[in-house]
């Protein structure tokens, strides 16, 4: 199963720069949704309408899109235990925070991966926070990203 982060989730139902790659990259491949993900595309969608950057048909489309991959199988939910998730996320913060500058959704979303069983992430983060975690180690990151 894939886990994307919120910032490619997000190019996979509204269009954005990368949005083809994301598309390619997880094509055929079941992809792990979370109640997280839920919050933050619907924050997502409507900061772009605050922002100006979008209209309320387009936010509601990528919204129902996103229903109807639930519906479809194409996106599982996946239950996960928050009270641990949120541990666990507390401990890789104290473990890795100050050395790479994550930020707590950046080790939140590793740690509900982890738990949902995700076997690939994939992540827009450019400064590899999430390698970092889920690899357990300080290798420098692959040449490739999807860039936000």
């Amino acid at each position: 199963m894939v886990y994307l982060d919120t910032g490619c989730l997000l190019k996979l139902y509204y269009p954005e720069p990368e949005s083809a790659a994301v598309a390619a990259a997880v094509a055929g491949e079941i992809i792990v949704f979370t109640a997280l993900h839920e919050l933050e595309m619907v924050t997502a969608m409507q900061l772009k309408l605050f922002r100006g950057k979008g209209k309320a048909e387009q936010a509601a489309a990528a919204i129902g899109f996103v229903h109807d991959d639930l519906a479809a199988g194409k996106l599982v939910e996946a239950a996960v235990d928050w009270r641990t998730v949120l541990r666990e996320a507390a401990r890789l913060a104290q473990a890795h925070a100050a050395r790479v500058g994550c930020r707590s959704l950046d080790i939140l979303h590793c740690t509900v991966a982890k738990a949902a069983g995700a076997t690939v992430f994939l992540s827009s983060d450019t400064r590899w926070c999430w390698m970092l975690i889920w690899r357990g180690s300080t290798a420098s990151p692959p040449s490739v990203s999807m860039n936000r």
